[in-house]
């Protein structure tokens, strides 16, 4: 069978809410409307890992983006990603295509906008000239529900 030679990126708790605080998760395991699309568009799913879980574990307090913009946070978040980074360069050096990423809106690490966890993967990318082609992201609603059109768009790279 062919495969699409296409990888979206996606934060950890798109596929995994378990890791969420207790008053932000929005769906009992994965995200099941972004799960469906990527699916039925044939993606291939590289899943981030949860920064904020691998540095404060999992009863962590809701914290805001100040409060994690710190040089130990952002070296955490360097670190965590450099095997992600890892195999991006290796699908870009077999030519896949990187179709994007989803983050989460208002999350303090994995808004696309305005997340720290966010802002180092992009710099990552930047310097191992990794392109992706869309950034999207989750919505901040109580039951979210992605839509690939532009509303959910940030930004076309």
């Amino acid at each position: 069978m062919q495969r699409s030679k296409c990888i979206l990126v996606v934060s950890h708790c798109i596929l995994n809410q378990n890791t969420v605080i207790e008053t932000e998760a929005r769906a009992l395991g994965a995200i099941p409307s972004i799960m469906e699309w990527a699916i039925k568009n044939g993606y291939g799913l590289l899943q981030l890992p949860c920064p904020e879980f691998t540095f404060l574990g999992l009863n962590r307090p809701p914290m805001t983006y100040e409060e994690y913009d710190t040089k130990e946070y952002r070296t955490h978040s360097q670190t965590i990603l450099q095997p992600i980074i890892n195999q991006l360069i290796e699908y870009k050096k077999q030519h896949y295509k990187i179709i994007g990423t989803v983050g989460i809106q208002s999350s303090p690490s994995c808004d696309p906008s305005r997340g720290v966890f966010m802002e180092e993967f992009l710099s990552l990318l930047s310097q191992n000239k990794i392109e992706i082609e869309n950034l999207w992201y989750l919505p901040n609603t109580e039951q979210p529900q992605f839509i690939s059109s532009k509303h959910h768009l940030l930004k076309k790279l």
